[in-house]
């Protein structure tokens, strides 16, 4: 992992997610980006004289959001951070498809916030816009809650439905937990509403063939509800971190959608890492 970028907007919400990056970034020796977007604000009435409302309020946000960012990079680079800033008029999503390309970025860290009030950019963010961020992105994506209060993770519990190959996950999340020093435990829901094609012990011997020299162990529960059969397992592995793959017809399609996506990335209480894979044709 050499490039992380995290997305920010100042707040108390977002700053367990830069404490995340940060904390990733010195554990692998990555490069830190931090990124701040901003979007125009269109007046209601124009100005008979004078410049344009838009452009004298875009012009102090801007410089103000300046004055942020250099702040804060200024205070990472004083923790031994290597740090740079961007500050970028648009939406949010694009720009970072953008620059994960641009950049190499290996990970995108964004924060969390329950707020439902209008103009929040997480929220817009797993709006309308989620869809097209998780099929186009091709980096894992990191969501931090902003009630996280310890940046480090021991614990991790990773979401399988043991249907679809996800060796390239599998292995990437055993990778990335003996780098920082984490257990890995498989959970899995059986539910009536999941397809059940697979052999979950077939499965499961083809993951322990991917990792020989770990131990797995799968903690299964049944549930109506995939995302509440999860939050729930999560209270039993004590887990820190939840990592799930993303590709259309697994686990990941019975949860990321209109209608549950909200409920289980904007109250899951510990800090989501989704893992993008390719389309099952």
């Amino acid at each position: 992992m050499k490039n992380i970028l995290v997305a920010t907007d100042f707040t108390e919400n977002s700053r367990p997610a830069l404490e995340t990056a940060v904390y990733l970034a010195s554990t692998n020796g990555a490069v830190l980006h931090l990124l701040h977007t901003y979007l125009p604000v269109y007046p209601m009435t124009e100005t008979v004289t004078g410049p344009p409302l838009t452009v004298e309020w875009e012009e102090t946000y801007r410089n103000s959001a300046q004055e942020q960012i250099d702040k804060l990079t200024e205070e990472l680079q004083a923790r031994n951070v290597v740090v740079t800033s961007h500050l970028e008029l648009g939406p949010l999503t694009p720009i970072i498809k953008e620059f994960t390309e641009e950049k190499s970025v290996d990970l995108v860290i964004m924060g969390r916030t329950e707020s439902s009030e209008s103009g929040n950019w997480f929220t817009d963010f797993f709006g309308n816009s989620s869809t097209q961020l998780f099929n186009e992105l091709q980096v894992p994506l990191l969501v931090v809650p902003g009630e996280v209060e310890e940046y480090g993770f021991t614990r991790i519990a990773y979401a399988t439905q043991l249907e679809f190959d996800e060796s390239e996950t599998v292995k990437k999340t055993f990778q990335w937990a003996d780098s920082i020093g984490a257990a890995v435990q498989l959970i899995n829901v059986q539910s009536d509403r999941e397809p059940n094609i697979a052999s979950d012990d077939d499965m499961l011997a083809d993951i322990q063939a991917l990792v020989p020299e770990h131990h797995i162990t799968l903690l299964q529960r049944k549930s109506d509800s995939v995302e509440e059969g999860i939050l729930e397992l999560l209270k039993d592995t004590e887990a820190d971190l939840l990592i799930m793959s993303t590709h259309h017809r697994n686990l990941f399609t019975q949860i990321v959608n209109p209608s549950k996506s909200k409920k289980l990335l904007l109250h899951c209480p510990i800090p989501v890492l989704l893992f993008p894979l390719k389309e099952i044709e």
